[in-house]
């Protein structure tokens, strides 16, 4: 592989992960770690890519937001290892709060399936409601308001109203990226704002957030790095970032690969 097929290799995968490691590229192309960051410092010189501790991120900058379609293809491996912990953090009689995401959607799948029936469970996605409709046994609540056609969640002024008055004993939370120094951040306002409101109505908060969305950040933050009770992340996750989130007391739980 030469260097301009390496570069192509690592752009196809930003285009499919939000960030790639060092350590990935290294095993990849059979270079040492310094090779791969020279090369990564060429491209971001480029403007093809930004580097971030311990690899790069795509250089679509802050408002970049995925379709639900393309979030389907990416990390489902680890979004269903992640799906599986968050369901063990759920009892029997609990009401939850699930957001909108694919890997909130995987969760909603096991909670269907799962020996666990006394759950309520909140969304206001589309497709995590009508995954809940196939447990014809367990209740469910959908809060409506402005549809987003691209990640089918609704947002606005009435779906904040909708949740008022709501409670939760868990709400499961999803984003778009997560650094030490920023917390967790979406592209838009509306989402955050929602989401702001179910971590308010939450006894205990999870932020589910597989490894590719570490290091980079979006332009709204949902809540700082220890505005979250509980991170829920794959193995992927480097152990040095994880100990970070818990020296700012938020316990992290690192889903393991099936």
């Amino acid at each position: 592989m030469n260097q301009e097929e390496r570069k192509k290799y690592i752009l196809e995968r930003l285009k499919l992960s939000s960030s790639v490691s060092v350590s990935e590229l290294s095993e990849a192309f059979g270079l040492s770690e310094v090779s791969v960051r020279k090369l990564l410092s060429g491209m971001e010189q480029e403007g093809t890519l930004k580097r971030t501790w311990g690899g790069a991120v795509s250089a679509y900058g802050s408002l970049r937001e995925f379709s639900h379609q393309e979030n389907e293809a990416r990390q489902m491996e680890e979004k269903r290892a992640i799906a599986r912990a968050a369901y063990d953090c759920i009892g029997d009689g609990e009401a939850v709060f699930l957001d909108s995401g694919t890997t909130t959607l995987e969760l909603a799948k096991r909670i269907v399936t799962g020996q666990k029936r006394k759950i309520v469970a909140c969304t206001n996605n589309i497709f995590i409601a009508a995954e809940l409709a196939k447990a014809a046994d367990m209740r469910s609540i959908v809060i409506g308001g402005e549809l987003r056609t691209n990640i089918y969640s609704c947002v606005g002024s009435l779906a904040q109203q909708a949740l008022s008055g709501l409670f939760f004993d868990k709400g499961f939370i999803s984003g778009n990226h997560f650094t030490l120094e920023r917390g967790f951040t979406t592209p838009t306002l509306g989402e955050a704002q929602l989401k702001r409101q179910v971590l308010a109505a939450s006894k205990e908060s999870f932020l589910l957030m597989d490894y590719t969305k570490y290091g980079d950040d979006s332009m709204v933050q949902i809540a700082p790095a220890e505005g979250i009770d509980v991170l829920i992340t794959d193995w992927h996750m480097p152990e040095s970032a994880a100990e970070g989130f818990r020296e700012k007391n938020v316990k992290v739980i690192t889903a393991q690969k099936e």
